[in-house]
Formats: C-alpha cells, structure tokens, sequence
C-alpha cells in the first residue's frame, strides 16, 4: 500500500470533499494542507496534516472516513474534530 503524501491532497485545497458517513454521504471543504517538522527516527514520509471545514449542520465523530479527494481516492481517512470557527465546524487529520 502506497503512503499518502501532502501532494496527494494540495489540489483539493479550496474544494469540497466527499465523506461516507451513514445515513448519506457529506461534503467539507479542505481548508489547507499543512508540512509539519520531520520526527527523527520517523523519515518514511514527510509528515503532514489536513484541515478540513464544514457547515454547523454536519457533525462528525472522531472516527475513519472513506474520502473521495480523486487523485487515487477514496482514502480512509481517520478525522478529529477541532475547535470551531464562528459557525464552522474544523475538523483535522494528521499523518505522521
């Protein structure tokens, strides 16, 4: 299995993506890819972190998701909510 790498997602910055969730897919905005400092010992791949934005209305548990961002997809990917902004709900996946 291939790892995936921060260039697997920079296209879909700005762009919805497609969550599996029961009862019925949702989408949420990529928000930003973000490079994080290298962990000495850890130098398979560079290690990064998704940040991803969405309406109040769509709640999320901290859970793996099956993603469609194309290029390869869909992912699983494992997403955590984080602190909201205003009236957006942030969510976060870091990949180390």
């Amino acid at each position: 299995m291939r790892l995936m790498t921060p260039e697997d997602f920079e296209p879909w910055v700005g762009k919805k993506v497609r969550v599996n969730t029961a009862p019925h897919p949702v989408e949420i905005l990529l928000a930003c890819v973000q490079r994080l400092k290298p962990i000495i010992g850890a130098d398979f791949r560079e290690p990064f972190e998704l940040i991803f934005e969405a309406p109040w209305s769509v709640v999320l548990l901290d859970d793996s998701y099956e993603c469609d961002c194309g290029r390869g997809g869909p992912y699983l990917i494992h997403i955590t909510q984080i602190l909201p902004r205003q009236q957006t709900r942030r969510y976060q996946a870091i990949f180390t």
